[in-house]
């Protein structure tokens, strides 16, 4: 008995000491670095803010399987480094010139920030919200709902972070080109 319960107590040990599995790293992510203005006269836009509904408005990195389109998976070992919401909002600090002088404000209401698996397990990016424009920080005056999608190299983490930068800078230029022409007129009115 006392043999049973010595080679007992040694497998107990052994197996406590270094076999039992290590949890992985918790990767953090972001949309990256190297956002440059781009190359157009500055908005008629005194502030651009993001903020975001309460579904993105965590860390988790978030994605759908077309086999459970009713449900939102997060992946277990990997977040966002910062909530979407201030990712997006310095992305386009740093994308979109703006006029500190003018009337108008940008506000952009985030409320999807996920990758999106169909059926033969292809990825896509999506960024989607609505872009509001107003005057002197009063009610809204022009609204625009945005849906971007941008087909992702890898259905994975990684593969969704580099989607959404794709997807922000595209967002960029979509906001930059709406601002532009009747709205640019209305933000430099007296």
């Amino acid at each position: 008995m006392k043999i049973l319960i010595a080679v007992l107590a040694s497998l107990f040990l052994l197996s406590a000491c270094g076999l039992a599995p290590t949890t992985p790293a918790l990767v953090q992510h972001d949309l990256g670095s190297g956002f440059r203005t781009l190359a157009r006269k500055p908005l008629p836009l005194r502030t651009v803010s993001v903020s975001a509904t309460p579904v993105v408005a965590g860390l988790n990195m978030n994605y759908r399987d077309a086999s459970r389109p009713t449900t939102r998976g997060s992946y277990t070992f990997n977040r966002w480094a910062a909530p979407p919401a201030n990712l997006v909002d310095q992305a386009l600090s740093r994308l979109l010139p703006v006029e500190p002088a003018g009337r108008c404000r940008l506000s952009f209401l985030l409320s999807d920030f996920i990758l999106d698996i169909d059926e033969k397990g292809a990825g896509t990016a999506l960024l989607a919200g609505s872009l509001r424009i107003s005057l002197d920080g009063r009610n809204s005056v022009f609204r625009r709902i945005v849906d971007v999608r941008v087909p992702v190299t890898s259905v994975d983490p990684a593969g969704e972070a580099m989607g959404l930068r794709k997807a922000v800078i595209e967002l960029a230029d979509i906001t930059g080109n709406w601002v532009s022409g009747d709205i640019e007129k209305f933000c430099l009115q007296p």
